[in-house]
């Protein structure tokens, strides 16, 4: 039954990064590992002592309200339209702010009828899984390809979106093809079951005639764009879907429009050089021929002008590249074989694309592949005369975050320079960071300073693990806190929004049950001992009579706590509010009183994240 259920979520949630043997291991590393809480500990079992250090006057930068933000219908329950991630008073609750439509389900959506591809997440299935997860309901039982009246998934999904109060971002497709009809494509044994809403199975080999290829610009022999389109004429028109759209809720700088879209999702997961682990991608029978850079990057271009030529004001976001060999080489495999990389790299592995003429091999951490598309879209932008791509996206699956050990410490490779993480990225001798911190944020930040500045940044997929243990809390609040103080514009949590994970989000966005929430400009906050703990801290631009501070405690023992301010606002009480391993709930913990000098001490409980909020 457990396989079963981790088979049928593969299916929804659309990351191949969940999938078979990854899926089933990440399960049992926050399943079967919640009860290994003497294990968390990473320095000892003795108290530990640290300062938070904060200066108000330092550092300060607008925190994005689009960084608490999740993907819609990833939570593996089965559940559609808003009774997904808990309900639509669970959703409101969290009070996040953004959400998207996105996955590998997305990149065959037929938006004219409904059907989409599982690809190898579920037996290169072509189903109505997609459409019937935003709650567009079941296939309609008629014949020819009406399974959905054209846009149901993505109407039902906008309506959501607005109901809730938050930004769309949706994903369009860009590798070449997507699904015909509803038809099961040679199912092996491993996903015998249920049929995914059809009668019976399909061919057992690849047929042609079950994918449409899309066209960005639909030809004026095709007739004028339209609201209805012809599901027959062997094509989908991308165009026409975004005049679909337009024409439904309005422009993106309308109250109602759509406001971002995604430029397809991981496409160096699409084909590949197989991998011992993932195979050889997503969508090898969509896309037989395997990916190059230069396919990437032109595809990217063309869909972006297209978005910009319907909608001039949405933003755009891509690659959506699925994780570190993506933004190394587009794909690779872990032998280092060059003959394991894509057929065009020689010619992208140059400078500046290297180093930007410094020399220096590790200014990038050796990700090439995103100067390489930040300098196209560059390119292509200044030729266009219009910016074509507005966020870098990417997926953030931490390599080493699959025990509550790793995990309370992983979300420091996005940023900290003395954290290197136990895994293939950082082990010397693999050719990457060769020992190195992985510093991902910072890496890219100076990737668009250098090669598309003004590009902003975006983690359109992500996830520590550890819903049922506090360690994902701890792992997802230090996230939080670095997207902001790291300037990210957009961050979509894949998976369930509930349990710890929901903690961490509630004590950013309502700590108090009353839709409080950590502020929007950041301040300097640093931890004296990163391995015991992490600080972040915000205020109000309007008002410094108050002053947030998020710390947080990795280890299996209180931390004793030194909050020196630095502030020309003399603070004197505190409010606090936190999460610790007794429960998911967000509760009062004890407050502080007579702050001298701007400056207290603080017992922080074992595994525990907690918001102060100081009054003068």
């Amino acid at each position: 039954m457990v396989l079963l259920i981790a088979l049928w979520e593969c299916i929804m949630r659309q990351s191949p990064f969940f999938c078979y043997l990854r899926h089933i291991l990440r399960s049992a590393s926050s399943g079967a590992l919640m009860c290994s809480a003497l294990i968390l500990n990473p320095v000892g079992s003795e108290a530990q002592t640290t300062t938070f250090s904060i200066n108000t006057g330092m550092a300060r930068m607008p925190i994005s309200p689009l960084i608490y933000g999740y993907n819609a219908y990833a939570d593996g329950t089965n559940q559609p339209g808003l009774t997904n991630q808990g309900g639509l008073a669970a959703l409101q609750a969290l009070n996040l702010r953004s959400r998207r439509l996105g996955g590998n389900s997305m990149t065959p959506y037929n938006w004219e009828n409904g059907v989409s591809n599982s690809g190898a997440d579920w037996c290169q299935s072509s189903n109505g899984g997609q459409s019937f997860m935003t709650g567009a309901g079941s296939p309609m039982k008629t014949t020819g390809l009406a399974y959905f009246s054209p846009g149901a998934g993505l109407l039902e999904f906008q309506h959501q979106s607005l109901q809730l109060g938050m930004y769309s971002l949706l994903q369009l497709p860009a590798a070449g093809m997507v699904a015909k009809n509803i038809v099961d494509l040679n199912t092996p044994l491993t996903c015998k079951g249920e049929q995914l809403w059809q009668a019976a199975a399909g061919p057992a080999t690849i047929d042609a005639t079950r994918w449409v290829p899309t066209i960005n610009m639909k030809p004026a022999s095709a007739g004028p764009l339209g609201i209805k389109p012809v599901v027959d004429d062997n094509a989908v028109y991308i165009d026409e879907e975004l005049y679909f759209l337009v024409k439904n809720f309005g422009p993106s700088t309308s109250v109602n429009g759509i406001k971002g879209y995604e430029l397809d999702n991981e496409p160096d997961l699409w084909h590949r050089w197989p991998d011992p682990v993932d195979g050889a991608g997503s969508h090898t029978m969509l896309h037989p021929q395997i990916t190059t850079v230069t396919e990437v990057i032109e595809k990217n271009i063309d869909l972006a002008r297209t978005v910009k030529r319907m909608d001039a004001h949405a933003e755009t976001f891509g690659p959506a590249l699925s994780g570190y060999l993506g933004q190394f080489s587009l794909w690779s495999v872990w032998d280092g074989s060059v003959s394991h990389q894509p057929a065009d790299w020689s010619q992208y592995q140059v400078e500046p694309l290297l180093t930007n003429n410094t020399g220096d091999m590790y200014r990038y951490n050796r990700m090439t592949m995103v100067n390489a598309y930040l300098a196209a879209m560059n390119k292509a932008s200044k030729q266009s005369g219009q910016r074509l791509l507005d966020a870098f996206s990417f997926h953030y699956y931490a390599a080493a975050s699959s025990t509550p050990a790793d995990r309370v410490q992983a979300a420091r490779s996005l940023w900290d320079v003395s954290y290197v993480e136990p895994s293939w990225i950082t082990q010397a001798g693999n050719g990457f960071t060769q020992g190195r911190s992985l510093q991902m944020l910072p890496k890219m930040n100076q990737a668009i300073a250098d090669f598309y500045p003004g590009t902003k940044l975006a983690i359109t997929e992500y996830d520590f693990g550890g819903n049922t243990d506090i360690s994902g809390a701890i792992a997802q609040a230090d996230a939080l806190g670095i997207f902001g103080q790291q300037g990210v514009y957009l961050a979509n949590y894949f998976g369930d929004v509930g349990g710890y994970i929901g903690s961490a989000f509630k004590i950013y966005r309502n700590y108090d049950g009353n839709k409080s929430s950590f502020p929007s400009v950041a301040v300097q906050a640093e931890s004296a001992h990163p391995q015991f703990g992490a600080v972040y801290a915000a205020q109000d631009p309007n008002d410094n009579t108050h002053l947030h501070v998020i710390a947080i405690n990795r280890l299996a023992t209180p931390l004793t706590a030194t909050v020196a301010i630095a502030s020309n606002v003399i603070y004197t009480s505190a409010t606090v509010w936190g999460v610790t391993s007794a429960s998911t709930a967000v509760t009062p913990h004890a407050p502080v009183t007579g702050i001298k000098k701007n400056s207290f001490t603080y017992s922080m409980p074992a595994y525990s994240v907690l918001h102060f909020v100081l009054s003068k």
